[in-house]
Formats: structure tokens, sequence, C-alpha cells
């Protein structure tokens, strides 16, 4: 079996270059490779700037072929961008299974409806935010990341044009975290009380209300940039806005925060959650957003918009908690959001896709 993992989004959307795009070691290339590393030959597709073929590889995992393809045009938000020259190259690869990441992007989504579907070319889709699309009917299986995902795939709908999803179908994906370099330091100096993270643009905007009510009384600083990087910083100088970080010096910045706090309310299942515990800072996340799934409550903290602040200044008073909070957040991070974590959801994706080759597949390709 021949696999073709794709990324919905431009690797624009979130780096600079093909160069800082396979500098991350994340689950998006973890996920091909140890496809591979299991005998399935692999590769990841994704849109950019600058068309290139290239490997990865991390640590022992063998190596993952990774072709970057030029998007038509680029204007309009990314989201939107494809690749025609993508769809023609899968239209002709002859893979048994197709994966998109993501259902928030264009290339994905347009390679789905013009390509993989007309020509019933087996796929799946991995869930990020967005939770339905009309081309997960056609799906073979579907990978979801949290609990309210399962919920609301199998839950009918009054959208009449909304199908239900077989639980057959439905695998659950575990966070994803390098815990070699996202590592606790013991000995790095706390210099805040509170650190956070995101995009800074119109799409986070009152994301950050809390966050800002927290930097009136304690410490605080922020990673991360965007359109409104300039503005923010301006606006609440009492934060050290670090801005855009290089992946190599994220762990050493999170590790000077006491606790973590994801005070967004569109991201119910964010990396960086993953990212702090693997580096023993207690995250910290609305209750109404994040569920326990997703941030187990012998990790961290799940407030709400009315008592966070007293809950974290009763942490932040408390060193014994903090302590314990610190320890098993790490503790999570190697046992259950290793770099490995994904292998039960791949070997379950193949058995399913096999299992239904009668129904979803009559290309000339065939499973071995």
């Amino acid at each position: 079996m021949n696999i073709i993992y794709v990324q919905s989004q431009p690797l624009y959307r979130y780096f600079a270059d093909n160069g800082e795009f396979l500098e991350f070691a994340e689950r998006d290339k973890w996920m091909p490779a140890l496809t591979v590393q299991r005998g399935y030959p692999s590769e990841l597709w994704v849109v950019g700037k600058v068309r290139e073929e290239s490997q990865w590889q991390y640590d022992d995992l063998p190596p993952l072929p990774v072709k970057v393809f030029e998007a038509d045009q680029r204007n309009g938000a990314p989201d939107t961008h494809t690749s025609a020259y993508m769809n023609k190259s899968a239209a002709e690869s002859g893979a048994d299974l197709f994966v998109i990441n993501g259902l928030e992007g264009g290339a994905g989504i347009d390679l789905a409806k013009k390509v993989l579907i007309p020509r019933k070319i087996p796929f799946a889709v991995i869930l990020e935010n967005e939770c339905y699309h009309s081309i997960v009917k056609h799906t073979c299986a579907v990978l979801y990341q949290a609990e309210w995902q399962r919920r609301q795939l199998t839950r009918r709908s009054l959208r009449f044009w909304r199908k239900v999803v077989d639980p057959d179908q439905l695998i659950h994906l575990p966070k994803s975290v390098d815990t070699r370099h996202f590592t606790h330091d013991a000995d790095a100096e706390k210099e805040f009380a509170v650190i956070a993270s995101g995009r800074l643009d119109t799409d986070t905007e009152g994301d950050y209300d809390a966050l800002f009510e927290l930097s009136k009384r304690l410490q605080v600083a922020f990673i991360g940039g965007g359109p409104l990087f300039e503005r923010y910083r301006r606006k609440f100088p009492e934060i050290t806005w670090y801005g855009k970080t290089a992946y190599e010096d994220l762990p050493g910045i999170l590790n000077k925060g006491e606790l973590f706090f994801h005070s967004c309310y569109r991201n119910s299942h964010p990396q960086s959650i993953a990212e702090a515990a693997a580096c023993g800072v207690p995250p910290v996340a609305f209750a109404d957003v994040v569920d326990e799934d997703i941030l187990p409550d012998h990790i961290g903290l799940r407030v709400s918009n009315d008592n966070f602040l007293t809950e974290i200044d009763d942490l932040l008073d408390n060193p014994e908690r903090m302590q314990k909070l610190s320890q098993a957040a790490r503790r999570h991070a190697t046992q259950r959001w290793h770099h490995e974590s994904s292998v039960s959801a791949i070997r379950e994706m193949i058995k399913i896709v096999r299992s239904s080759v009668p129904e979803h597949m009559s290309h000339k390709s065939h499973l071995r």
C-alpha cells in the first residue's frame, strides 16, 4: 500500500519558507515517517511558494520524501490557496490512500473534490479545528483529536446535508510532541508567572483578553507574532513580547514560565498544551473550550471566565501542588504524547482501508 499524506494548509501559513517547515519535528511528519517504518511507502505533500523535493529524517525513523508544490496563486487568505499541479500529480500517482490533514485548507479540499472523490481513490482526513465538511461523507476513515469531535460526528444534526459518520470509521489520534526537544529544565529561572503563545491576527482578537487581565497583577510573557503584534506590544508594554520564535528556542522560553495559559476560544486542542506539559510547565485553559481529554486534571488547570484570576493565584501560591503538576505533566507527555503516539492510529487506519476496498476503491492500484 502506497500512502500520501497531504497538508491542507500551505506551509507559508505558519512557516517562513520550506527550510523552516522542514526544521520542525512534529506529528505532521512523524505520521508518514512512522508509516514508512511499518513497511508502507509514504510521502508528505504540501503547498508552498517554491516547488521542491527533499527528504526529512528524525532520529532512527526512515527518510521521508517531502514534496512542496507551488500554489496556483497566493492572493487572499492562505487557507483558500490550491495547487493544480499537486492535483495532477495525485491523479497520476497510483497511490492507494491519501490522508488529508485538516479541513481548513483549500489545497486538501480541492484535491478531494477534483481528484479523489471523482476517481474513487480512498482517502482519510485528520481533523484539526474544523470538524465537518462535505468531503467527510466520502472518507474511509476520520482521525479525530478531541472527544467533542467524535460526539459531533456521530450525532444526528438538523442540517440535512450532514451525514452521521459511522463510529467504526472514527479513530482517535493522540497528541504528539518531541519530548527530547521539549524537556524540563530544573535549573531554569522562572522569570514569568504565566507564559502563553499563539498568533496575533484579526481571527484571534478577543482570545487574549484574559491574558491581558492577568498582566495587570502578574509577570506575563507571550510567544508568537502576527499582524497585530506591534499594536499589542504598544498597548500592553508590561507583557514581555518574544514575537516569532525559532523552534530551537521554544523550550528555553517555555521553561521560564511557572504556568502556561491557553486563553484562546477558537482552538480546543492546541499543540502548545502538549509542548508546555513536556517542559514540565503546568497548562491552564478554559474548561468550556478545552475538555479534560485534552488537558487532564492531574497535569494542569481548567478554569472559567469567572474564576481564572483566583484559581491561577491560588495555584501559584501553592508550591507543593505546582511541583506535583509539573512532574505529572512531564510524565504524561513522555508516556502518552511522545513521537510514536500515533502508531496505533496508523495501524487502525490501514486496517479500515483494507476492509473497505470493495466500497471505496475502484482505481487500478491495489492494496498490498
